[in-house]
């Protein structure tokens, strides 16, 4: 994928005039401009087209500062183990996320739907012009694996905005002057089409990439975001349907069965930006070092690390997190607590105090934190997030770090919950001690009846995914979310009103079809 990065300015300046954000460009078109019916000549410009529609995921291209607010914000500031750093008191649209009193008027909430929605309509527009391409334009096959991959990245903005979004309005065709005002679709129909996307998606995508398409959708990837789909149906309120769970065994089973994905070994290695596309990336946001102005890179590092260590200080980790995480003891095998504690929180411990390994960004943490806030003790009971920073991150500038979106991981632990929720418990545990031992260095789980490895899989979530954008959205599909709230001390919060956010003003100002 980031051998084609170099289309994307030419692409998007195509795909901007294609968008439909504008009537007048419905209407008028030089005669030596390229039109929407002109453009889509051979498989360069389908792929070229691609790259349009791979743009928006994550709302990458549309967030100030290179990216490291708005969604960090929205899908982390909701956990209940997260804190606002001591930057964040700077920014009132930061904290109405943290405390639930922000409103549909809100900044984030108008540009995760704008962007996301922009990016549905690149991929509506690959489907349907690639559709129409001739045997003598594109072969069979290319053009089966390019609308199948748009296909995959039009089911995950669907599912993006189903999962922040209480109700949204479900684009299958290009944008035009006859669907721009369009109504809002119920969940169960909205459902239907993620899956069904993802379903075709998969079908016709290949196992595996070569070097130069690195990070571009493959089955397993589609079939992976199909079993998380199947997962977030079953605990949705909306839905009725009894056999989502067995779906997402099928799905997940798939994934794990292919043999195309495996653990990665270190932990940390995952996130610090030196084993990038390792075996477990089954999806991964690829970045690539940049500047102010450049679409691929991003600062996320510089919104997450704590002043002590030159980041922005925007975001802290509770200390009941440690707690947590510390819960199990110091029973690993090299004789620390559980390792995945140590990749992804920094706190002061006797792990960043070791003078000889000096594991805290090359410091110890009384260093860094006396030379920062005065006395070492300054900070007792604060953490801080360890993922996504690269090591030794003292540059605050552009990076090009990637963000892994589905990790194997998360795909076993999906895996294990739907075994575990179809009564096969059995199958479920090696599968739960085969990350405890390899990311962890953890012992086998106690656990043996379906309550118990229930528990132990919330607890792995949390071990494993902390930081990845699926807390909030656990404790959701699970029912917790009252509870989770309340324990954290997050008395602004009420499930009924914040479980998801409501359409955005914006929407409902410019579509008369909404609230209809």
């Amino acid at each position: 994928m980031k051998n084609i990065v170099q289309m994307f300015v030419a692409s998007m300046f195509m795909f901007a005039i294609l968008s439909c954000d504008d009537d007048e460009f419905l209407e008028q078109q030089s005669p030596d401009q390229l039109t929407s019916s002109s453009f889509w000549r051979n498989v360069e410009d389908a792929e070229s087209g691609l790259v349009a529609a791979y743009s928006e995921l994550e709302s990458r291209s549309n967030f100030w500062d290179g990216w490291q607010e708005g969604r960090p914000v929205v899908e982390y500031f909701r956990s209940d183990y997260a804190l606002p750093g001591p930057d964040a008191s700077n920014y009132a649209h930061w904290m109405s996320i943290f405390n639930f009193n922000y409103t549909n008027g809100h900044t984030f909430l108008n540009v995760l739907w704008t962007t996301n929605y922009k990016g549905l309509n690149f991929a509506n527009q690959v489907i349907s012009k690639v559709g129409q391409m001739t045997p003598e334009q594109i072969s069979e096959a290319d053009k089966n694996r390019i609308i199948a991959e748009a296909k995959f990245l039009r089911g995950y903005y669907h599912f993006k905005l189903l999962s922040l979004y209480e109700q949204i309005i479900v684009r299958m065709e290009e944008l035009s002057p006859d669907n721009l005002d369009s109504p809002l679709s119920t969940r169960p129909e909205a459902w239907q089409v993620i899956l069904q996307d993802f379903q075709e998606a998969a079908s016709n995508l290949p196992e595996t990439r070569t070097d130069a398409d690195t990070g571009r959708a493959t089955k397993g990837t589609a079939l992976a975001y199909l079993g998380k789909a199947y997962l977030y149906k079953a605990g949705d309120a909306s839905s009725a349907e009894g056999t989502d769970m067995d779906n997402a065994v099928a799905a997940l089973e798939q994934v794990v069965e292919s043999g195309v994905y495996d653990l990665f070994p270190d932990f940390v290695g995952n996130f610090n930006g030196e084993n990038e596309n390792n075996q477990e990336a089954v999806f991964e946001l690829q970045f690539k070092s940049g500047d102010a102005t450049s679409w691929n890179a991003n600062r996320l590092h510089a919104f997450i690390g704590d002043w002590c260590i030159g980041g922005w200080g925007g975001i802290e980790a509770s200390y009941d997190l440690v707690d947590l995480m510390k819960s199990e003891g110091m029973i690993a095998s090299n004789g620390l607590y559980d390792n995945r504690l140590y990749g992804t929180l920094y706190f002061k411990d006797d792990y960043y105090n070791d003078t000889e390994t000096n594991a805290m960004q090359g410091f110890t943490w009384d260093v860094l934190v006396s030379d920062t806030y005065g006395s070492p003790d300054a900070k007792d009971g604060s953490a801080y997030f360890r993922k996504w920073l690269p090591n030794y991150v003292w540059d605050n500038g552009y990076i090009g770090i990637n963000l892994t979106l589905m990790r194997y991981a998360d795909v076993l632990l999906m895996y294990a919950e739907a075994l575990n929720e179809t009564g096969s418990t059995a199958l479920a545990i090696p599968i739960i001690n085969e990350i405890r031992e390899v990311h962890g260095l953890m012992p086998p789980t106690t656990a043996s009846t379906q309550e118990e490895v229930r528990k132990q899989i919330i607890h792995e979530r949390i071990m494993e995914l902390t930081l990845e954008s699926t807390r909030f959205f656990d404790l959701r599909r699970w029912g917790m979310l009252d509870q989770a709230m309340q324990a954290a001390g997050r008395s602004g919060f009420s499930a009924a009103e914040h479980s998801y956010f409501p359409v955005p003003l914006s929407e409902i100002q410019a579509n008369p079809m909404v609230g209809e």
